[in-house]
């Protein structure tokens, strides 16, 4: 039974949606005992389950009695919820919930795209009662059947008999009784006729387009004349109802009859008698008016407005209501078409018709920029900005008013908009915006950091408006500190002098201090804090000190910013709870708990209340450490305890931690318990989203994120963003989605920082790669980047240090120095590449270029080389055997390590010293250190330095380890190469692979991928090329120490080293050569 259904059901809807080439089955009449099973518990629409409850006609078929059967049932299962689900096949019920919410337009359209008329087909002939009448506008058959039962209901409205009297109380009858009254039959023959007739074509060779779409009109007009016919009989009793026994539902209802009837002037005509009378309803008014709209008849609105407006000055409520329904960008459409209808030309001298139907177009398209909220569809009817753009250009007056509408949204998207508005009206017209919007449009620009756009705005002030008030000045000069624009904001801070004296607001002389910590110049900083008091009489607050310490911070100047904390200390002033926090900011940087949490009981032991940020330190110094399991226990913890400020940057930190470690369940666990705790979720949650699907290899999914997501959340995107989308294109080999990337943040108006630039240049150097295998050149690395120095000569070009300004993170630049990475990072790459290509006939004048550049951006500092750059220096002198210049960089590398690595308070002639989130930070250049001592057959010097290097607390990565293993394999040192192997790499051994039963080629064997992908930098296992120098060390041992007994080294061997020992025993054979790749 329930798979006759499903057939009836699917054939249904197969006509409605599209054409078949199928036979049409015959109609079938469902068994009254299918409706008893609890179906009625299906999520239909209103109107469906109204037509299923009405009652049915006088005269009773077989059909007939089914469906009364069938609305009992549903109507018990309605209440009872008893739908038994699991009966019906897995599309049925999705098949009848599109059925029911789909627009019959859309279904007609799918089958004929050129037909603009829908019509639906009813399974069986005897089914009248259930037959839904559609015309070409389907709101219409909704509207009025839904009226009609609520008139019957709600209002409650009596059906009178009609008799010959002639009294008042004799005429009101009740019109929508006629739309029971009407014998049917003769329509319903024809319209089932004109169905057969279609489904004998279409399985005929005859059908074709024309045909059916003429046969569809038919049904379709056979369809209006059931509507048309009752319309003709409510207008008929409507006219012999008197005009003084008219009532409010009698013009309503004549009203509705003439709009089915697209009698316009009719319509208009009953309305202006029931104005007239005082009986015009709220709701028929404004029908009239959507229907008016909807037409574009521009004439019979502004006749309607009118009089309207001129029998209720006073009404309450917005004549435009019913227009929400309509699609904003349909309804703009229609808007700015009545707009210009009324606008096109000037009006007469006298003419009362063109000012009420100018009037009327002005009135509706301020309505049309109205944000009054969101409709029962759950869309607001404010259009986007290139919907409205045409309305605004039509009339400039508007943007005003649609400037201060989207002002007072509060909406991220919605504000843009405003801005885009003030800007396209600023550049095609002469309009000059009132003083007080600017002011409002000013402050949001700076809440936004909106700086192009405040510049200009704030001109504009100046120009149209006159000296700016001291609170736009302030405005003004606290977002050119944010952007680090030194020249702007003294010339701001100077003119505000002259004109209003020195500022009495203490933040501004923290703005003072702010703008060159923005820069990274801390020597300003201290030059301006000391002139406070001298040149402006201004005592520094604790504000001010805790600037000068945030300077320090920023550049990782542990000692300095220790230095200042002291000063304070010893001043008259208190730290207050920022000072502790920016101190705790900078040694979780680092990884250092135990300051960390020193500092954390010296705030509590001073009286100061905890705040979000300190805990928000101890978490990044727990992840910074690798120990996310405690962060995540911290954080909870931090849920119960009473802390002032956001606690999302503590989960963004932990988020951040899991996308690290390459744990998508883990990272997605935690947003769902971010999102239970009712923790708001700001940009930097999506940015660790997004890293943990790129660092996956899933750049596509990060882009959703970026390009749908966060614009549906309202939060605004930054180069950060991008710039992890990039890395995430850049490593899955997609490098020309970089650059598409990269026009996308340029077209969104998005400022390109230092990490963006890194990674184009980056890209273009891999472009350059494949350009050169394309040439049939092979697997030789290129001696030119073309693209690459192109783009570098721009970044050159272009670099500021104000790009360093914003307090975003900084992708790509490791533990360096920001500071030093502003220049070196830009550099460092191409002087890498080229050093292994070859060319080092380029890296003098890269490097000279590197030195100028430095110079002309921090011409107060010194050029400190960082480590990335001695890396890349030590690779050109070591590929021209300068072997003194490679040891000179490594002194030079230890150099600018050691305050990034070293502990708060800790001497560097005790052990341990190195925290140890910067215990890898030396790891890269120690193996370009020891492969030169390896070539200088140095190899004790190798083994002193890793010694030290551990000593004082340093690591080295697995690649490092296997480069010792070798050079003190091939070095003579064979027990200690087995040693070390075994200590540091055959901890996550698992023997060698095979494949069938037989082994692979040795050439073949890589590291496990479950290993590659969890396993960290510092974790250790064997290469190929390291067991194999270990193999031939071994055999050495073996030929050599054959006959010296049980005591001999090669016994000590076996003891120490068991692992590495049977890792070498079981190697397979390979007849590649053993070497050392350089």
């Amino acid at each position: 039974m329930l798979e006759r259904a499903t057939g009836c059901l699917e054939n249904g809807g197969r006509r409605l949606l599209r054409l078949t080439s199928k036979s049409f089955r015959a109609r079938r009449s469902l068994h009254s005992a299918f409706w008893c099973h609890g179906a009625g518990d299906i999520d239909l629409p209103s109107w469906w389950i109204s037509l299923l409850q009405q009652p049915p006609p006088e005269k009773a078929t077989r059909s007939q009695s089914i469906a009364d059967t069938a609305r009992k049932c549903l109507s018990a299962g309605l209440l009872d919820g008893g739908f038994l689900d699991f009966l019906y096949p897995a599309k049925t019920l999705s098949l009848i919930h599109k059925l029911a919410i789909r627009d019959v337009k859309q279904m007609s359209h799918r089958a004929y795209r050129s037909s603009r008329q829908a019509a639906i087909r009813c399974f069986t002939s005897d089914a009248v009662e259930d037959r839904v009448a559609i015309d070409s506008d389907m709101d219409h058959a909704m509207s009025l059947l839904s009226t009609i039962r609520e008139n019957r209901t709600s209002e409650g409205i009596t059906t009178l008999q009609q008799d010959q009297s002639t009294t008042k109380d004799d005429f009101s009858i009740d019109l929508s009784s006629l739309y029971t009254g009407i014998d049917y039959n003769l329509l319903v023959a024809q319209y089932d006729q004109a169905w057969q007739k279609y489904h004998k074509l279409e399985t005929s060779a005859e059908m074709s387009e024309e045909t059916s779409i003429a046969v569809l009109k038919h049904i379709a007009e056979l369809t209006y004349k059931v509507r048309a016919q009752t319309s003709r009989q409510i207008l008929g009793a409507f006219a012999k109802v008197p005009v003084d026994a008219r009532s409010a539902e009698h013009y309503e209802w004549a009203s509705r009859a003439s709009l089915i009837l697209r009698d316009i002037d009719r319509a208009m005509n009953i309305q202006f008698e029931a104005q007239k009378r005082g009986l015009a309803t709220v709701r028929n008014t404004k029908r009239l008016m959507r229907y008016i709209v909807k037409h574009g008849n521009t004439e019979a609105g502004a006749r309607l407005f009118a009089s309207w407006g001129k029998h209720h000055p006073f009404a309450d409520f917005n004549i435009f209501e019913d227009l929400n329904s309509m699609e904003p960008k349909i309804l703009v459409s229609k808007v700015i078409r009545i707009g210009k209808e009324a606008l096109r030309g000037t009006p007469s001298k006298g003419s009362d018709i063109d000012y009420s139907t100018r009037n009327f177009a002005i009135k509706l398209m301020l309505w049309s920029l109205d944000m009054s909220g969101p409709t029962e569809r759950g869309k607001g009817h404010t259009a986007t900005f290139e919907v409205l753009l045409p309305l605004l250009r039509l009339l400039p007056e508007l943007s005003t008013l649609a400037i201060d509408r989207l002002l007072s949204s509060k909406t991220h998207a919605y504000n843009v908009q405003a801005v885009m508005i003030y800007e396209d009206v600023r550049g095609r017209t002469d309009i000059v915006q009132p003083k007080m919007l600017m002011q409002r449009l000013i402050s949001h620009l700076s809440s936004v950091h909106d700086d192009p756009h405040l510049r200009i705005v704030f001109e504009d002030y100046r120009k149209h408006h006159g000296l700016p008030t001291p609170e736009l000045f302030a405005l003004a000069i606290r977002q050119m500190s944010h952007q680090g624009d030194a020249t702007a904001f003294h010339g701001l801070f100077q003119e505000y002098r002259e004109n209003f004296g020195n500022p009495t607001d203490s933040s501004m002389y923290q703005q003072l201090l702010h703008v060159h910590s923005r820069r990274l110049e801390v020597k300003e900083v201290i030059r301006n804090f000391e002139s406070l008091q001298t040149v402006f009489g201004f005592v520094p607050n604790v504000d001010c000190w805790n600037t000068v310490i945030a300077a320090h911070a920023r550049i990782s100047d542990v000692d300095g910013a220790l230095k200042w904390y002291k000063k304070l200390l010893d001043s008259e002033v208190k730290p207050d709870a920022n000072t502790i926090s920016t101190l705790i900011s900078m040694h979780a940087s680092g990884g250092d708990v135990d300051a960390v949490e020193t500092l954390i009981q010296d705030c509590e032991q001073r009286g100061l209340q905890l705040s979000t940020s300190m805990i928000d330190g101890l978490v990044l110094a727990n992840i910074r450490n690798g120990d996310l399991v405690e962060a995540e226990k911290i954080v909870g913890d931090a849920l119960k305890m009473d802390l002032v400020g956001s606690r999302t940057h503590m989960w963004n930190y932990i988020l951040n931690g899991a996308a690290l470690q390459r744990d998508l369940s883990k990272l997605n666990y935690l947003h769902q318990c971010m999102e239970e705790a009712d923790i708001p979720s700001d940009a930097m949650t999506y940015a660790s989203l997004m890293q943990g699907l790129c660092v996956q290899g899933l750049p596509q999914s990060a882009e959703r994120i970026l390009y749908r997501i966060m614009p549906q959340k309202g939060i605004r995107s930054t180069a950060f963003h991008y710039a992890v989308v990039m890395g995430g294109l850049l490593n899955v080999g997609r490098h020309k989605r970089v650059f598409l990337t990269y026009q996308k943040m340029l077209l969104n108006n998005v400022k390109p920082n230092l990490s963006t630039q890194n990674l184009l240049i980056k890209a273009a150097t891999h472009l350059d790669i494949e350009d050169h295998k394309s040439q049939g050149l092979g697997n030789t690395v290129p001696t030119h980047y073309q693209r690459a120095e192109e783009l570098l000569a721009q970044a050159i070009e272009s670099a500021d240090v104000s790009d360093v300004a914003l307090p975003e993170p900084v992708k790509g630049i490791g533990n360096q120095r920001l500071d030093q990475a502003l220049t070196s990072s830009l550099f460092e790459y191409l002087i890498y590449l080229n050093a292994q290509s070859g060319s080092l006939d380029k890296i003098p004048a890269l490097y000279a270029q590197y030195l100028e550049t430095s110079k002309r951006l921090r011409p107060d500092a010194p050029v400190d080389l960082p480590i990335k750059m001695l890396t890349a220096l030590m690779v050109s002198h070591r590929k021209l055997n300068q072997h003194d210049e490679v040891e000179r960089c490594w002194y030079l590398a230890l150099q600018s390590a050691e305050p990034l690595a070293r502990r708060a308070g800790a001497s560097l002639a005790e052990p341990g010293w190195v925290l140890p989130a910067r215990r890898l930070l030396l790891s890269l250049p120690l193996m370009h250190y020891m492969k030169s001592l390896l070539y200088q057959d140095r190899t004790e010097d190798i083994t002193d330095v890793v010694a030290e290097l551990q000593t004082a607390g340093y690591a080295l990565t697995n690649k490092a380890w296997n480069l010792y293993v070798q050079a003190l394999a091939m070095g003579g040192y064979a027990l200690l190469a087995f040693n070390a192997a075994e200590k540091e790499l055959m901890g996550n051994w698992e023997g060698w692979l095979s494949s069938r039963g037989i082994r692979q080629s040795a050439s073949r064997e890589r590291m496990p991928a479950r290993l590659r992908n969890h396993l960290k930098p510092s974790h250790g296992y064997p290469n190929y090329r390291t067991l194999s120098q270990l193999a031939k060390a071994y055999m050495d041992m073996r030929n050599k120490y054959a006959f010296a007994g049980q005591n001999s080294p090669l016994q000590k061997l076996h003891a120490e080293a068991p692992k590495a020992v049977q890792a070498v025993v079981d190697m397979p054979r390979s007849r590649q050569r053993i070497a050392l790749r350089e």
